[in-house]
Order: structure tokens, then sequence, then C-alpha cells
């Protein structure tokens, strides 16, 4: 029997194994449940997921995903079988399901793929002949709709600029993704080695106490607090441009990096996003921007931005494989990315501490609410409130935030640059002593820096 979340051993059910054969130039589109764990191996031929190569004749058991197995070269064999995870709580009434496809948008991604590696190739031509005047990589920005395969790209063109040996930096920008990170924040992560398709989300492990030798993967994160964008708008814009100085920062001191450009995540944004939509470009300086399967939008952008001559406008077609999820999905996909964070993964397990830590000594903020907001000429409040009146209703069960900030240091404008040294999980909160009983990534000294109290939520 297993441990809830944490894989399966020979003892639990499993069904009888089967073969796929996945035509060249086809998709094998999967979708498998919290409750199952789907233990495949491909066996012959060349497979990927989203830009990512599958290693042939090894064991790889995805649970909680929706994705397809691409064979780009040739023809594709997989052996696979089902797992049910003994102790995992689920109230899904979903089954595995999977099925063939000859449609597929692969050969566009491929082709914008190309594109950017030829402006990649050119910028790193120049600085190798130019070293006085370096010039960054491209800087794409992916746009869409809900459900139109925006992540997916991004996977997939990160992916491919890996395997030309390039170090793009992928930014999310999507707040309800933890991406290196956990939800509720932004974040940007040179990638300079493959995915980890086994984990949640599908990008790796989180690292929590500096990269790991075999994927050195160091993300900067800014906490934004909460899963949309739609509550607290002008907070969102200030981070995504302190997000932005920070990677060009990276870009200019980096040359690997500057060379390998940008890649931009972002979520659901429209023609009426367009404030911004405009933020992103400027802060991030972008020169390619791509719109997934909406004509509009690219013709209305085309536009707004005819004044920028060196913007590029690309449409590529969505995927049709694109699945709808619901809120319960997502919600299930947060919840292992947290689990993760503080348990570690079936690989790589960590040593959680808990321990109480006396409010008396915590300066806690929170993320301000735009509906909540009243009447203030003051420059805090807009973003971030002291939170005054701690207590069980508003801090058990939440996820905190380390900031990078020392307890000496309560400058407002300080706190908003501030970036996030990492994440603590408050289970209960005394209300007569004043104590926090809080969940650690791992043992050591409490940090005495500047918290801020998110709405993410998490129960152990």
């Amino acid at each position: 029997m297993s441990i809830p979340g944490f894989g399966t051993d020979s003892n639990d059910p499993v069904t009888s194994t089967a073969i796929i054969n996945i035509p060249h130039k086809s998709e094998w589109r999967i979708e498998i449940p919290f409750k199952t764990t789907l233990d495949f191996t491909v066996t012959s031929g060349v497979a990927e997921i989203f830009g990512t190569e599958l290693p042939l004749n090894v064991h790889i058991h995805l649970s909680g995903v929706k994705c397809a197995i691409y064979a780009p070269i040739e023809d594709v064999s997989i052996s696979y079988h089902l797992i049910d995870n003994i102790g995992e709580l689920s109230s899904e009434d979903n089954e595995f399901s999977e099925y063939i496809s000859t449609e597929s948008c692969m050969d566009n991604y491929l082709n914008l793929h190309l594109a950017i590696e030829q402006k990649r190739q050119s910028c790193t031509d120049h600085n190798i002949l130019n070293p006085g005047e370096l010039i960054m990589g491209p800087r794409v920005l992916v746009l869409g709709g809900d459900a139109c395969g925006k992540t997916s790209l991004c996977k997939i063109l990160s992916g491919y600029a890996v395997k030309m040996d390039s170090c793009p930096v992928l930014v999310n920008l999507n707040p309800r993704d933890g991406v290196f990170a956990l939800p509720g924040s932004i974040s940007a992560t040179p990638v300079s080695d493959s995915f980890d398709l086994e984990t949640s989300g599908g990008y790796g492990f989180t690292t929590t106490s500096g990269s790991l030798a075999h994927n050195p993967k160091q993300p900067i994160v800014k906490n934004f607090g909460f899963s949309s964008i739609r509550e607290n708008l002008d907070l969102y814009k200030y981070q995504i441009s302190q997000l932005g100085i920070t990677v060009l920062s990276r870009l200019e001191q980096d040359l690997s990096v500057r060379n390998g450009g940008v890649i931009i995540d972002t979520p659901s944004l429209d023609i009426k996003d367009f404030s911004v939509i405009e933020n992103i470009v400027s802060d991030f300086q972008v020169n390619i921007l791509v719109v997934i399967g909406n004509e509009k939008l690219s013709i209305d952008l085309g536009k707004k931005f005819k004044h920028k001559s060196n913007l590029d406008i690309v449409k590529v077609p969505g995927s049709p494989g694109v699945v709808d999820v619901n809120e319960s999905f997502i919600r299930r996909v947060q919840e292992q990315t947290i689990k993760e964070y503080f348990n570690g993964t079936n690989k790589t397990r960590l040593s959680p501490f808990k321990t109480d830590i006396d409010l008396h000594d915590l300066v806690i903020y929170k993320p301000v609410v735009t509906r909540d907001l009243m009447s203030s000429l003051s420059f805090l409040p807009k973003y971030y409130a002291i939170l005054e009146e701690p207590s069980s209703s508003n801090l058990d069960n939440s996820i905190i935030a380390i900031t990078q900030l020392p307890q000496t240091n309560k400058s407002p404008r300080d706190l908003l640059n501030s970036s996030v040294l990492g994440y603590v999980h408050v289970s209960k909160f005394d209300d007569d002593k004043k104590k926090l009983k809080v969940l650690l990534p791992f043992p050591g000294v409490f940090p005495r820096n500047v918290l801020i109290a998110t709405n993410i939520g998490y129960n152990e």
C-alpha cells in the first residue's frame, strides 16, 4: 500500500499491461484522474510530451494530468498499465480516458520554434562577433483565451530551445499555476534542462534549498497572493514590472540566458485587458507576440501596436486536443503542488518540520482585494496592508510567503520590490496563546523576515 499522494508499490491493484502504437505525427491523448496512476514505458521510437522527450525503456508515472504523447519522427510503441492510488481521497467521477488522434498542430508549433531559433542564433552570432554591442535574444509573449493551449505551447518552445542547447527564461504570469513556486505567485526561471514530467504541473521539483545538481533551476518569485489577477490588477501590474526589471537584469549579466531570450506564459487575456498586455510588452521588451487561435485578437493587437515596428505578431492555431479543466481539477493540481513543496515527490523525499512561533515576533502583511479598498491616498494599502487582527479565522490552513525583506526594514516600497525567499504553511493559530503552528519544508531557524499572508489555502 502506498502513502497517499506518493505513488504505489507492487501490492497495489493494477490492470493488465496494454500496448499502444502511435503513428508518425500523431498524438496519444490521455486524461488521468488523481485516483489513478498511469505507469508507461516507451519501448520503441521517439516520443515527447509538450516538447520534452521521453526516455526509452524507463518507467514513467503520471497522475492527475491531461496531456498528449506525440510521435514527431517515427511510429512509437508504448507499454502501459493503470494503478489505483490506494488511500488517495478523491470524489472524482472521471475515469482514465485515451485515444489516438491524427489531428495535430505540432508542425505549426515546430515552425514557430524554428523562426524563434533563427532569431536566437542570429543574436548568438552577433554577440560573439560584437562583444562590445551585445543584443538580447527573442522575447516571446504567448496570449490567448481560456483552454487554448498557452501553457502547453510555452512548454514546447522551452523544451525545443533546451534541445538546441539554449537557456531561455520561462516566465509564468498566471498566479493560478505554480511554476517552480507555489500558486499565488509569478515567477521567472532560466531553463537549461528538461522538465520533470512526473511532478505536479509537469515542470519539475520545486526547489527549496537552492538548485539541484542535475536540474539547476533557480526561480525568481514575486508574491501576488491570489489565484485570479482580477483581485488586484494594480498589484499584479506592479509585480509584472518588478519581475521584468529582474529578468532584463539577468539577461544583461548572463550571456547564455541573454542569447536564449524569454518565453512568457499568461493567464486568459483579451483586448479588454490591453493595459495589462501593454505593460508586459513594455516591461519585458517583447519583440514576438504569439496569439493562439484568436484571429480577431491578433488583428486588434496589430492595430494597437502599429507604432511598434520591432514587434512581430504571429497567430497560430489552437490545438484540437485542448480540453477544458474545471475549478475542482485546478484546485487539486494546486494542492498537489503545495504538497510536493513541503513533502517532496516519490523520487525526492523531504523531511518537513513543524514548530510553534510566537506571533509577537512577526510582521505580517496581506494583499489587498481591490473591491475592499476604501478611499485612501496612502501608498501601501493599495497593494498590501498590515494584518491588524491575526486570528484562526484568517490564518488557519493558509500559505504564508517569507519575503527577503528583514523585519527591521518596513519600507512600503522595499516590501513591494522584495522577492519571495520561501513559504510556510500555517496549520493552526492559537488565539489564546497567540502562537502559530507552522510547517517548514526542512528543519532550520525560522527567518525573521517580513511575511505576507496569501489567499491560498491548503489543508494537510
